[in-house]
């Protein structure tokens, strides 16, 4: 879900087919419907919006390459009989959905994608193939110097900086986008008496596990560390405000009321290749 922002302005046209082949990998047929929600995966803009645009024709041509590039890898993994279990693909879901606040937000995540729960796994699916594939046939068989390592990490330092994070649990209490100003105030107050809990000093992975509503519930409203950019506004400025063992008062964002307890912090830097 790692998406970039777009630099292109919109215009009107008609899309291509859908279905008609944008290319053929030995039988194996690439529609523009294929390649065209890859484009608004990457991009969030519809191709057909843009698609008089040079720059935009020039990244989906690319984009169409590493389809092609993608298929011939599966192919070589479906020869050597290469599998992945539905439980480590599942994993992956569970830790992409914990970059996100709510539900909600991973849904909204996914539709702007262009992709729905089980695109994603299969996405999932054949990144986790091909990586098995690049691992056996490539990356084990180079040999690479620490003269080597050390000369290119002197030559890139700026791309290596770690960035400022967080590692922070929250609890949501919903509150529905049509919900009343009475309905507002009841969330809100569940909120705060969940809170008092936590301030008396009550297991905050317990408490999530009781009262949040929302699936991090599962794992004690762990969100794992995320950096800046990640989560809705008034979310992250709440949790980045915090320091390492803090716990918020009720934040409302457009999901409802959450508490968030900072677990502890990763400030910005500059990695030493040891790191």
């Amino acid at each position: 879900l790692g998406l970039m922002g777009s630099p292109w302005s919109l215009v009107s046209a008609a899309p291509p087919p859908a279905q008609d082949a944008a290319a053929q990998v030995n039988g194996k047929k690439i529609t523009y419907q294929e390649l065209n929600g890859e484009f608004l995966a990457r991009t969030r803009v519809p191709f057909d919006k843009v698609q008089d645009d040079p720059q935009a024709q020039q990244a989906r041509k690319e984009l169409l390459q590493q389809l092609i590039d993608g298929e011939l890898v599966l192919e070589q993994a479906e020869r050597q009989k290469v599998t992945v279990t539905p439980q480590s693909v599942d994993e992956q879901v569970k830790s992409i959905r914990a970059r996100f606040p709510s539900d909600e937000a991973f849904t909204q995540a996914l539709g702007a994608s262009g992709l729905t729960p089980e695109g994603l796994k299969a996405n999932i699916k054949k990144g986790m193939l091909r990586q098995q594939i690049l691992n056996k046939e490539v990356l084990e068989k180079v040999a690479v110097s620490p003269k080597e390592v050390e000369t290119f990490f002197n030559e890139h330092k700026d791309t290596y900086v770690q960035e400022e994070a967080v590692h922070a649990r929250h609890i949501l209490i919903k509150v529905a986008p049509d919900a009343s100003p009475e309905d507002d105030q009841k969330a809100k107050e569940r909120a705060k008496a969940v809170l008092a809990k936590a301030k008396k000093g009550e297991d905050f992975s317990k408490l999530a596990a009781q009262y949040s509503e929302d699936s991090s519930k599962d794992s004690g409203g762990d969100l794992g560390y995320f950096g800046r950019g990640r989560m809705v506004k008034p979310f992250e400025e709440a949790a980045f405000a915090l320091k390492a063992g803090q716990i918020s008062d009720p934040v409302r964002s457009q999901f409802g009321y959450h508490i968030i307890k900072v677990e502890a912090r990763r400030e910005a830097k500059r990695l030493s290749l040891a790191e």
